[in-house]
C-alpha cells in the first residue's frame, strides 16, 4: 500500500488562509497545549534498513493534545501520510507512528504539520494530562 495519497480537490492551509477574506472553522477533538520538544521523524515503510535509519529528518513539537502533535520540521510531507518520530522528552525517548492530517509551509523553509497519533498513545495521553493539569487550558 503507498504510504498517503492527496487528491487535487483538497486545500492546504496557505490556500485557505490567502483567500478573499474566507474563514474556516477547525473542529478539535480536545485541546491543545503549548509543548516543546526535540524529535526525529521520517516516512512509516520507507526502506531504511532499520527504523532508526529513516528518521532523519529533525523538528519540534509547538503543541500536544490527547490524539496528536503539532510538528514543525525541516521537511514536510502532505495529508495521509504515515510517519515514524522519536520524541525527546528530557527524560525518555517517546516511539510513535502518527497520520498526517494538515500541512503547511512557510516561505522560510519551515514546515508545520499536524499529526494523528496512531500508536503508543498511552505514553503521549499521560505526558498531556500532566501538562493539560499543570497548565490548565490550552489553545
Amino acid at each position: 500500500m503507498k504510504n498517503g495519497g492527496y487528491t487535487k480537490n483538497e486545500l492546504n492551509l496557505g490556500e485557505i488562509a490567502e483567500g478573499k477574506g474566507d474563514t474556516i472553522r477547525v473542529l478539535r477533538r480536545s485541546t491543545r497545549v503549548p509543548y516543546y520538544k526535540k524529535l526525529r521523524y521520517g516516512l512509516l515503510g520507507s526502506r531504511a534498513a532499520n527504523e532508526g535509519d529513516n528518521l532523519k529528518f529533525t523538528g519540534f513539537t509547538f503543541n500536544l493534545s490527547e490524539h496528536g502533535v503539532g510538528l514543525e520540521g525541516s521537511k514536510g510531507f502532505p495529508p495521509n501520510f504515515r510517519i515514524r518520530a522519536a520524541l525527546f522528552t528530557g527524560e525518555d525517548t517517546v516511539k510513535f507512528e502518527g497520520t498526517i492530517r494538515w500541512l503547511y509551509h512557510t516561505h522560510s523553509e519551515k514546515w508545520f504539520m499536524g499529526i494523528e497519533i496512531t500508536s503508543h498513545t498511552d505514553e503521549l495521553k499521560k505526558i498531556y494530562a500532566l501538562l493539560f493539569k499543570t497548565r490548565g487550558a490550552g489553545l
